[in-house]
């Protein structure tokens, strides 16, 4: 509770609830000088639930939510697509999820 005496939920509602049923994961390699605005375009992107910049083969990490699977296509020739400095891109599309963020209250 806050201060202010106004009590915050924070709630993971899987994605498929929501209306969005195609999530992918995708692993972006950038130029180093454009890392950090490209990381700041995802983070604006509506379809974009996470995004952080890491290290290794790749640059940026981000989580995905389409409607299906059209919707996800469209994102990545139209809206990932027109991004400059990215140089390569790898789609995991989600199979199953076996676990979200919390832990399970029973």
């Amino acid at each position: 509770m806050s201060s202010a005496q106004i009590l915050h939920f924070q709630l993971d509602i899987p994605s498929a609830a929501l209306g969005f049923g195609t999530e992918a994961r995708l692993w972006i390699a950038t130029r180093p000088a454009a890392t950090v605005a490209i990381g700041a375009a995802l983070a604006r992107h509506r379809e974009v639930s996470f995004a952080a910049v890491t290290t290794g083969a790749t640059n940026l990490v981000a989580a995905v939510n389409c409607r299906d699977p059209r919707d996800l296509g469209r994102y990545l020739t139209e809206r990932i697509a027109e991004l400059p400095g990215i140089t390569t891109l790898e789609t995991a599309p989600i199979i199953r999820t076996v676990k979200r963020a919390g832990s399970l209250l029973l």
